[in-house]
């Protein structure tokens, strides 16, 4: 295995009784935190901010469809969750196993780049540059919409996949492919070229996030997001810059100790991440809320157009 996979975070904190149940007790209950939360708010996203009830039928619509976003946060939580495992078992009775955990992490790491990427172009497409009732046929009432697509076909859902599926979303799966391609040739030939190949992917993996969350954030549309969902983002998008480096790249140039005693700096970069959680479910949450209102507004207004009264 090249030299990369070694973990040489810093032992923090050491020679204590905690010591003896996790090598690395710090970052060890750092990611396991960060899992338990992203677990969370990835169930209350799926039953509270996924769909809109009108007349006891679930509607979801682009704008109002948050599954991207459930995607990212349980990417993210089974990626803390790999590496609880990894920094909390003995390295050196488990070496094998520590590198199978380390690639899934890395791989992870990559694939959460990839949902969150998706999850604001999404935003950007469908809740930032048009009006809600573009996404949908303004004759078709919203609730026979849902019931066409629930009784859709293959043939017809492959036909809609395709549809929605932009040049731009393929550039992001490519990337994402080249960046899995090099982590599994760099682990096989160890060698510095693929090295630096693989770091180059995986930050160009993650510029399209941040140039997503400023298309959004200073979008000259009206019906686009509010100025606290504006702050939201943008917030949300400066914590989540800690991901763009891979952990052991911070490890390599961060002074190392523990001048906190229990953390280390690595370990500091690590708690970002859950300002970033709080400040997008923050701004997804604020995004549903402007949006449901519109969406049931024009449901129950598309029902009395087309209820024939006449009938009773």
């Amino acid at each position: 295995m090249g030299e990369f996979l070694q973990i040489n975070v810093p032992d923090c904190p050491s020679g204590l009784r905690i010591n003896e149940y996790f090598s690395y007790p710090s970052i060890s209950l750092i990611f396991a935190s960060l899992s338990i939360s992203c677990f969370i708010f990835a169930t209350i996203i799926a039953f509270k901010y996924n769909s809109v009830d009108v007349f006891n039928k679930k509607i979801r619509t682009q704008t109002i469809s948050n599954t991207l976003w459930i995607v990212y946060y349980l990417a993210l939580g089974l990626r803390g969750a790999s590496n609880t495992i990894r920094y909390a078992m003995d390295k050196t009775r488990e070496e094998h196993v520590e590198e199978v955990f380390f690639i899934a992490s890395l791989t992870l790491h990559g694939f959460t780049a990839l949902a969150l990427t998706l999850a604001l172009n999404h935003q950007r497409r469908y809740r930032s540059t048009s009006q809600q009732q573009a996404t949908h046929r303004e004759n078709e009432p919203l609730l026979l919409q849902q019931i066409q697509q629930e009784n859709r076909n293959s043939s017809k859902w492959t036909t809609s996949f395709k549809k929605h599926i932009s040049l731009l979303e393929v550039f992001f799966l490519l990337c994402f492919v080249c960046f899995l391609v090099f982590v599994y040739v760099e682990i096989d030939k160890e060698n510095t070229v693929f090295y630096y190949i693989l770091l180059a992917f995986f930050i160009l993996q993650h510029i399209p996030i941040i140039v997503l969350v400023l298309m959004i954030a200073f979008a000259f549309s009206r019906e686009g997001p509010t100025r606290k969902s504006r702050a939201f983002i943008i917030l949300g998008a400066i914590f989540n810059l800690s991901n763009y480096l891979p952990l052991f790249v911070w490890a390599k140039y961060l002074p190392g100790g523990c001048p906190m005693y229990i953390f280390s700096y690595v370990d500091l970069i690590q708690l970002f991440d859950f300002a970033s959680l709080l400040f997008f479910f923050l701004f997804l949450r604020s995004e549903y809320v402007r949006n449901q209102e519109e969406c049931i507004w024009t449901a129950v207004s598309q029902i009395q157009d087309t209820f024939d009264f006449r009938l009773f």
